[in-house]
This record gives structure tokens, sequence and C-alpha cells, in this order.
């Protein structure tokens, strides 16, 4: 008869002093009515640098991870301000000199009818210009802050997809600064994007609760959910990205999901 007890660790010390991690473990036998016991010491230095290690370079890529999210947010706001505030205009300039031709009398049919679909192209390009810089970087949350942000992408992903979209929050719950509320505002955009490539929805809610330090929220629909394989392929959900930025946050990131049963994420992201 024998058996074996947990690993346990202790700390060993060189004839230099040197301190060094060592690993034991203890098995037992029992021979001729005897019990014996082995005891087997492992130096595991190399096995602790190489972890540290791991956990430093783990680090290091999430502050990584983290600083270019912030470039690229940077990158999105600056684009995006340079077409509202630039092309934008440029293009509403001449949509403004189509409408004084258009009051010019002296021009015939078929050339009115020309600058009448200049001025719907024109009109088109503006809305489609409008819809590209706010994906980039919406103004209204520059301007309104978080919860006008939001209430904004609610209402346009409704519109736009014919999905009712609940928002459960107030301005209060919402008054943050603007690195937590750029962050949330993606993980809500993306989530949304993610329900209209895959979910086959027809309801998604968005609930905010805040505690004196931290805020949690969720987004669920009521979609056909993800089956566990394709859970695992996380990336073609866009779920890595939602992870990388919550993890930057150091928060916590749930994905609770059964095909059929529609998804629920779920976030806490600490505020002190």
């Amino acid at each position: 008869m024998g058996g074996n007890f947990d690993d346990f660790y202790v700390t060993g010390v060189k004839s230099n002093g040197e301190e060094f991690p060592i690993e034991a473990s203890i098995s037992s036998q029992i021979e001729n009515g005897k019990r014996f016991y082995t005891v087997i010491f492992r130096d595991i230095t190399e096995r602790k640098v190489a972890k540290e290690k791991m956990a430093l370079y783990h680090d290091e890529l999430t502050q990584l991870s983290a600083a270019l999210q912030s470039i690229r947010e940077e990158e999105r706001k600056h684009i995006a301000r340079e077409l509202h505030d630039d092309l934008g205009q440029l293009l509403a300039a001449l949509r403004m000199d189509l409408s004084l031709l258009q009051r010019d009398s002296v021009l015939t049919g078929k050339t009115q009818q020309t600058i009448n679909s200049m001025d719907q192209l024109l009109l088109t390009s503006i809305t489609t210009l409008r819809r590209i810089a706010t994906d980039l970087r919406p103004r209204a949350l520059d301007e309104g802050g978080l919860y006008f942000a939001l209430q904004t992408l609610q209402k346009d992903f409704s519109q736009r997809h014919g999905i009712t979209c609940d928002l459960l929050a107030n301005e209060e719950q919402l008054t943050l600064d603007d690195a937590h509320s750029t962050a949330i505002f993606r993980i809500v955009q993306e989530s949304l994007t993610n329900v209209v490539r895959h979910a086959d929805a027809t309801e998604v809610q968005i609930t905010f609760e805040r505690s004196p330090d931290s805020l949690s929220f969720s987004i669920i629909d009521n979609g056909k959910g993800i089956e566990a394989d394709e859970m695992r392929k996380s990336r073609s959900f866009g779920l890595v990205g939602m992870r990388e930025r919550v993890k930057a946050m150091h928060g916590e990131f749930l994905v609770d999901s059964q095909p059929g049963e529609g998804t629920q994420l779920k976030i806490n992201l600490p505020l002190s």
C-alpha cells in the first residue's frame, strides 16, 4: 500500500546564503508492515524565473495593447474631425452653389434635371460622410458625453436595422472620464455590430448599474446564441477586442450564450 501527498513549496538556502525556491513532494508505501516515506525536492528556480518573465511579458503586452488602442482612438478622432469640418464643409458649400443654379430660370429642363441629380448625389455623399465620421468617432461622445452618445447610437441602430434596442441608464451613471467613456462606447458599439452580423435578434437591452467604485453593464439579445465550438473562435465575434479593452481597464468580461437562447455580455469595470 502506498499513498501520495500534495506537493508543497519551501525555500532552500545555498552555501553562499542565497535563497532559492524548492518544490517538494512526499509519497509513502508500506513494506513488511512498516511505512516508508519518500521525499523528493526539486530546484524550481528556472521555472519560477520563466513564470515571472511570462507574467511580465503579459503585463507589457496588455499595456502595449492599451497604448495602441489609445493611439488608434486619437487617429480616429482626428480623421473624423477632418472629414466633418473640412470635406463636409466643402460638400455643403458645393450644394449651396448648386441651389443657386437651380433658381436660374434661364436653364433648360435637361440642365435642371442634371443639377437636381447632382444635388441628390451630393446629399447622399454628405449623409455617407457623416455616417463614416460618426463611426470613426461620434461627435456626441466629445460634445455631449457617454450617455448622449449611447442614446444616439441606440436610436441610429434601431432605425438602421429595425431591431428594438432599449437603453436602461441615466446621465449621472455615465458621467465618466474620457478613457472609460471611449472604452464603454466602443464595447457597446462592437456588441451591437455582432448582433447585426451573427445574432438574428429582434431585441437588445443595454443595462448599466453603478456603485461608488465600479460600473457594471450588460448587453443582452434574444438571438440564436453561439455554439460552444464557435465561442472558442472568439475572434470571429469581435470578442477579442472587447476583452482587450476590458482587460486594459482591469475589469471583468463574461460571455453567457446558449444556442437558441440569445447572448449576454456582462462587463464590470473598476472606477477607483
